[in-house]
This record gives C-alpha cells, sequence and structure tokens, in this order.
C-alpha cells in the first residue's frame, strides 16, 4: 500500500523559503496490509478539520489534497507537494506534502506527450509519519481567508495563493523613499497625476497604482485596446511591475497606467484593475489582453464584464516545444499541422475539423495541456476573433513592445529606487520616439506606389507608420484574383485567390469578399479592417474591380488619422524635458486661466452654466475655424460680424489673433465671475 507524508519543515526564516532539504514533521503512510488496520478519513460536510494523525487512510491522491489543504486553511498555512514516488503503473508509491513556506525549490518538468497512466487501483493511501510543528506565525487575517476562499473557488492552487499572501511589497533600503519622491514630484508637476496605495491589515505596503495625467488623457484616444503584462520584469528581472499599454496613432506602444503589486492572485488584480478603472474615470476598455493566468482571468471577469478578454497568443506557442516536443512526430508534422490550424482556419467550423485531424492523426486525446487549450480556445484561437478590433497588436508584437519599452533601462540587479529613475527615462524616450513620429508624418510625403487614388486618400489623412501599412496591402493586391461567385440584387459575393508566403514557399488561399454596390459596404473573410483598421488587399481589389474613387468614411479610422489634435500631446509631464514647442506653452497657459475661472464660476449654478455655455460657444468657433471676435485695439481686415460671448455684435477680421487675445477673454470671464 502506498505511504503519505504531511509535512512541514522547519524554515530559519520567516519571511523567505529555507534553501536547506526538508526536515522536521513528516507523515508517512504504509500498506494497510504491513500497518493493520485502516481507519478511513472523511473530509467532507466538516466544518473543524482534524489534526493529521498516524493511521489516518485516504481512498485516493484527490481525497488527501483536498484533506490537508483544508486543513492548511483553517490552521493558516499553505501547502504544496514536495516529493513523491509511483510505481511502473503510475500509481503513487509514496507522497509528502507540506507548508509551502518551508523546502528547496526545484524545476519539474514533466513529458505531457506521454502522460502517466489514470487508471484506478484498489490502493488507498496512509498517514505513516507527522510533524505539525511550524516556526512561523500561524494567524491568518479575515482579508486572507477571504483571497484564499476566493483563489479556491477559482481553482488557483494553494501553495500559490498562500505564497503570494504570505508577504508585502518588499521594497529594499530607499524604496519607499524613492516612491514618496516620484509620486511628491509627480503630482507637483501634473495636476492630473493619480496615484493609490494599498496597505495590507498590519499596515504595511501592499500594493500601488498609479497613472499621470499624460496617460489619463492618452486613454481617452487609445483605451479601446490594452494589454496587460506582468511576466516579462516579473519573470526576468524579479520586478512586480504591472503595466497597461495601449497603442497610439503610429502603432507604437503607449503607457496607460502602472503598478507595483506583492502577489498575483485574484483579490490583487480585482483591486488593480478596479483602480485603474476608477483612475479612467469608469470607462473600460473594449479588448484586453493577458496571458492564460486564471486569477487574473476571473479579475478581468469581475471588473471589465463587457470588454473582449484574448489570451497573449504568442505565450500559448512558445510552450509547444515544452509541451510536445518529445513527441516522435513534433519536427515531422506536428508542429506545423497544429501552427496551420492556429493561422490558417478562415472561419470556425474549419478550425473545428482541423483540431479533431490532429488530436486523431498523433494520438493526442489524453494530452492535458492540449485539452486544456481547446476548452479555452474562444479566449486565444485568432478564428475567434475576427469581429473584434484589435488596434493591430498581434500577440508577437506585443511582448516585443514590453520588451523594448524598459530594455536598456533596467537589468538584473536594478532595485526600486533605481527603477523609479529608469521608468521615467523609458517614458521619456517613448515620448521622444512619438513626437518623432508625429513630426515625420506632417512634414515627410511618403510617395505612393501605384495610380490608385484610394492609396492618394490615406496618403494624405494618415500617419506614415500606418499609411506604409496601407501600402504592403495596394502592394500585395496585385497578386490577387478576384472572381464573380454570384450576385444577389446589389450584393455581389467574390472568391479571391491570392499567394501568401508560408515557410518558405508559397500557398494559394482564397477568401470570400462581399460587396454592397448601394451603399459601398465591403466585407472580406480574412476580417483585417475589423482586426486592424485598415483596408485588406482584397477589399481593395474588389474596389478596383468596382471603379470605387474614393473611400467611405466608415473605412477611415481618426485612430490613425494624423490630422487629428489630441490633447495628451500637450500635457506636460514629470519625465518631460522643457518642452519648446509654442503650442505645449499655450496649452499650459490656457489651463491655468481656467482653473482660475472655473474657480471663480463654480460659486454658483447660474455662473457654471453661464461659463459652460460660453466655453462651448468658444469651443465650437475654434473647432470650426470661425473668425475670432474683434479684442480691444485690434485692428484688421473686416471680414464679417458675429455676436461675441456676451452677446455684444463684433466685427470679425482676417489676422490671426494671438493667444494673448484669447486669455483676455477668460481674464474678463474670471473677474465677472469673482464679483
Amino acid at each position: 500500500m502506498p505511504r503519505a507524508c504531511l509535512s512541514t519543515p522547519s524554515i530559519h526564516d520567516t519571511n523567505e523559503p529555507n534553501d536547506a532539504d526538508q526536515s522536521g514533521d513528516t507523515v508517512e503512510v504504509k500498506d494497510a496490509d504491513q500497518s493493520g488496520g485502516t481507519n478511513t478519513m472523511h473530509t467532507e460536510g466538516s466544518d473543524i478539520v482534524e489534526e493529521p494523525k498516524l493511521g489516518m487512510v485516504f481512498k485516493s491522491e484527490e481525497e488527501l489534497l483536498s484533506y490537508y489543504k483544508r486543513y492548511g486553511q483553517q490552521s493558516g498555512f499553505g501547502i504544496n507537494k514536495q516529493r513523491s514516488h509511483r510505481f511502473e503503473d503510475g500509481s503513487i508509491r509514496y507522497i509528502t506534502l507540506g507548508c509551502v513556506r518551508g523546502g528547496k525549490a526545484r524545476n519539474r518538468t514533466t513529458n505531457v506527450a506521454r502522460p502517466r497512466p489514470t487508471s484506478k487501483t484498489e490502493w488507498v493511501l496512509k498517514v505513516s509519519s507527522v510533524n505539525n510543528s511550524h516556526n512561523h506565525c500561524l494567524k491568518m487575517s479575515s482579508s486572507v481567508k477571504r483571497v484564499l476562499d476566493i483563489n479556491d473557488q477559482a481553482g488557483i492552487i494553494m501553495n500559490k495563493s498562500f505564497a503570494s499572501l504570505a508577504r508585502h511589497l518588499r521594497l529594499e533600503k530607499g524604496g519607499a523613499g524613492a516612491l514618496r519622491e516620484y509620486f511628491t514630484r509627480m503630482q507637483y508637476k501634473n495636476d492630473g497625476f493619480f496615484s493609490v496605495m494599498d496597505m495590507d491589515d498590519d499596515g504595511r505596503l501592499r500594493n500601488v497604482f498609479w497613472a499621470d495625467a499624460r496617460s489619463r488623457v492618452a486613454y481617452k484616444y487609445f483605451g479601446d485596446v490594452v494589454t496587460f503584462d506582468t511576466t516579462y520584469l516579473t519573470n526576468r528581472y524579479g520586478m512586480p511591475f504591472a503595466p497597461f499599454v495601449g497603442v497610439n496613432h503610429h502603432g507604437q506602444s503607449i503607457l496607460l497606467g502602472a503598478g507595483l503589486i506583492s502577489s498575483e492572485d485574484t483579490e490583487t488584480f480585482t483591486w488593480l484593475f478596479q483602480t485603474w478603472l476608477t483612475c479612467m474615470d469608469g470607462k473600460a476598455p473594449k479588448a484586453i489582453i493577458t496571458d492564460q493566468d486564471r486569477a487574473m482571468k476571473n479579475a478581468i471577469s469581475l471588473v471589465f464584464p463587457k470588454a473582449r478578454h484574448r489570451f497573449c497568443l504568442w505565450h500559448i506557442l512558445k510552450k509547444l516545444p515544452e509541451k510536445l516536443g518529445s513527441h516522435g512526430a513534433y519536427k515531422t508534422g506536428l508542429k506545423s499541422q497544429l501552427q496551420n490550424c492556429v493561422y490558417d482556419s478562415h472561419t470556425i467550423k474549419e478550425f473545428e475539423g482541423s483540431w479533431q485531424v490532429l488530436i486523431t492523426k498523433y494520438n493526442l486525446q489524453e494530452n492535458a495541456w492540449l485539452k486544456s487549450l481547446y476548452a479555452k480556445r474562444t479566449y486565444w484561437a485568432p478564428v475567434f476573433m475576427k469581429e473584434v478590433f484589435w488596434a493591430g497588436m498581434s500577440t508577437t508584437q506585443r511582448s516585443e513592445s514590453m520588451n523594448a519599452f524598459f530594455d536598456g533601462y533596467v537589468h538584473a540587479k536594478t532595485n526600486l529606487k533605481e527603477f523609479v529613475d529608469q521608468f521615467d527615462n523609458a517614458l521619456r524616450k517613448k515620448i521622444e520616439t512619438e513626437s518623432k513620429a508625429d513630426f515625420q508624418s506632417f512634414n515627410v510625403t511618403i510617395p505612393v506606389v501605384s495610380p490608385s487614388p484610394l492609396e492618394k486618400i490615406f496618403q494624405e489623412i494618415y500617419t506614415c507608420n500606418k499609411f506604409r501599412e496601407v501600402q504592403k496591402e495596394v502592394i500585395r493586391m496585385l497578386a490577387t484574383l478576384p472572381a464573380l461567385h454570384r450576385k444577389d440584387g446589389v450584393i455581389a459575393t467574390y472568391h479571391v485567390e491570392c499567394e501568401v508566403n508560408a515557410d518558405e514557399f508559397m500557398k494559394e488561399v482564397t477568401h470570400t469578399v462581399y460587396f454592397n454596390e448601394a451603399e459601398c459596404e465591403v466585407k472580406c473573410s480574412c476580417a483585417l479592417f475589423e482586426m486592424r483598421g485598415i483596408l485588406c488587399r482584397h477589399v481593395l481589389g474588389i474596389m478596383r474591380v468596382n471603379k470605387v474613387r474614393s473611400v467611405p468614411e466608415k473605412y477611415i479610422l481618426d485612430r490613425w488619422r494624423k490630422d487629428i489634435k489630441r490633447t495628451h500631446t500637450l500635457i506636460p509631464s514629470s519625465y518631460d524635458l522643457v518642452d519648446q514647442r509654442p503650442e505645449v506653452s499655450r496649452y499650459s497657459r490656457i489651463i491655468r486661466k481656467c482653473y482660475e475661472v472655473a474657480t471663480n464660476a463654480s460659486s454658483c449654478d447660474e455662473h457654471t452654466e453661464d461659463m459652460l455655455a460660453k466655453l462651448d460657444a468658444m469651443n465650437l468657433g475654434y473647432h470650426t475655424n470661425l473668425p475670432p471676435s474683434k479684442p480691444h485695439g485690434i485692428e484688421g481686415e473686416v471680414v464679417g460680424t458675429c455676436m461675441n460671448l456676451f452677446g455684444q455684435i463684433v466685427v470679425g477680421t482676417q489676422q490671426t489673433v494671438p493667444v494673448e487675445v484669447h486669455l483676455r477673454v477668460l481674464f474678463d470671464m474670471s473677474n465677472f465671475y469673482s464679483f
């Protein structure tokens, strides 16, 4: 009969796991034939879990784990499986369980291509030795119990939950001061800076979140699709950094808030997401990309229930060698067929069929990893993402953008104090890159590569980076062959053949395009426009066949336009160098005056409504380029008359009115409300 050991090894440091070999309490289970009668342990339906004792018997490994997990939660410690041994048929010979805070960490690898047998036996597990001593506090606060309950319901293993809860946000010497100084500096230079610190029951710093005014305003333009990744800096440098990243109008990554977290459980992620949502005025993203973390998935469903959640496909596929590499056919067909199933399935029906063929052909019916992937296929398979806008944030680009965001600024020995300083440098570099791209888009014209009037339109209104993406599709359009399949009234259905490069050879792919002649609406089965906001080669080819000379407004996204004034580019940040652009200086002066006017006008409802009405009128005038009202002492050529903000008929002039004139209007408003 197999045996089980329930162990709580001694540790010398109450904060860190001991690197010494396991020692201390053990509970061994031996065969009933060797140790006499058995005393079956029943664990369900009891409020108080009995302490481990010699002679306890469990019918299965699952029953043993369930019992010890409940006992550990009741007593105030997490559990993990420290060592075990199995017979050749896969049945357990012995197993040792212990406190999560003891023992030596070691890597565990499993050949999932050849899973262990799972057939049931008549053997049972009997406790053979027990050591219930701990050298650390087992007190568990109500908040900790709540987290463990939440994670347990979510299926998150207890050792991960408890290991994270056993520590607060560890700030080495100078770290706390660096955070305070950083937040103080940000708040002094940035009125819109937002920060929250989460404390545990003992008053220790647990989690931190912050976002500056630039990030908060940028979210209004680029917050529709967001990636959230805790793996890069955490795995590579041990830095518990949790950034929210979006994509700007150039396709560049842009920071939309950041946090430092002490754990990766459901409660922590829920706190972080809810804090971020509050910071962004309650406006949730439409789509969010993360890794496969179960606690993260649970928190997203709670805080962003309407957002389309997608797993990072890059993180999934990079596990292929680990999970399937030992299979005999991995390099001779399995890998390529799996990739074809993922990338080449145009419909859900095609994906389902290809997947079943793959599983059957390579005898992978019992592969646990593939079973898990298939169960969650709507979260990662591209064919399920076609109706959602992802702003071109392919998963590979996402990972690369995170690396590029901090590479060169963070290294393995970077502490929190250095990280705060380097964080500013990294963001400053991102702003410089965005400003350079803005300048290039306004001052550099990329030549067209075809006589197409559609390409010319995108050349005039899209940023350089996004226009290059359009040009790629224009060039690839030359390799397409459209054919009319059928026509039902004003709706024509085309089959478009094209050649694509795959593993150093060309293969033919056929897409279906629907074209509504009356509404000039077009939709392609490749869904490039729906996912990336760029018209595909197949659509451009059908427009060419039907002699469409102008692009309908619905296919020109404001997100990629270069001629839109975006407020976040005018907001100075604490990590900005002195910005010499005149529009930035004017913006700052106007904002300061607006604060003064708002302070005076908010004294009563009448003044508030009056100010809002006048600001709306001013904004409409500036937005439509109406001539400003004639200021005092300004002469100019008369071009028309209009009514000013105070109901007086004034004469408009053709000359450009300096910003001082507009500030004077705000100054008059401020004085008016102050009386």
